[in-house]
């Protein structure tokens, strides 16, 4: 009866841990690649944007992001980091599906001050995940992109392609 209960516990302990290493992995999986795009799918396409002017001359961070992503939500200390860095450097733009009050809301609640917040389809900008970071030049045309929740070393990325001149 020993050897039974034995083998019951190892079945179980081994089921636990398979279950929670596909549970992890699909957590690694979202967290990387949170739309099926690649960074450089977005680069070289030029993206229009309701009620936006892109400056000639100037970029822009354009943030696709919702506010039922919980990626967003827990890049939103990151994001405010960025706004404060921007400021005066380049323009920070944020754009969400929602309706405009409850997008002005989210970000004003988190502290993430932009340049200017649209409410649009995500799709209108080729983003079919979020959070995605478009690095986009004076004509619209998306020079960098950041796919996903960022690391530490994707954050230092974004910060030091997007800002070099910053502190």
């Amino acid at each position: 009866m020993k050897s039974l209960d034995r083998i019951a516990n190892v079945a179980i302990i081994v089921a636990v841990a398979v279950f929670l290493m596909i549970v992890v992995r699909n957590e690694i999986d979202r967290h990387h690649a949170a739309s099926g795009h690649s960074q450089q799918d977005f680069v070289g396409k030029t993206i229009s944007l309701p009620g936006v002017r892109f400056t000639p001359g100037h970029n822009a961070l354009v943030v696709a992001i919702s506010t039922a992503c919980h990626f967003c939500k827990d890049s939103l200390p990151f994001y405010k980091d960025l706004a404060a860095r921007a400021n005066g450097h380049v323009a920070l733009i944020a754009v969400l599906p929602q309706p405009q009050s409850d997008a002005a809301e989210f970000l004003d609640k988190a502290g993430v001050a932009t340049t200017q917040t649209v409410t649009a389809s995500l799709d209108s900008i080729g983003v079919s995940g979020t959070p995605t970071v478009l690095l986009v030049d004076g004509s619209g045309k998306v020079t960098a992109a950041w796919v996903g929740k960022l690391d530490e070393k994707g954050q230092q990325s974004l910060i030091h392609t997007a800002l070099p001149n910053a502190g």
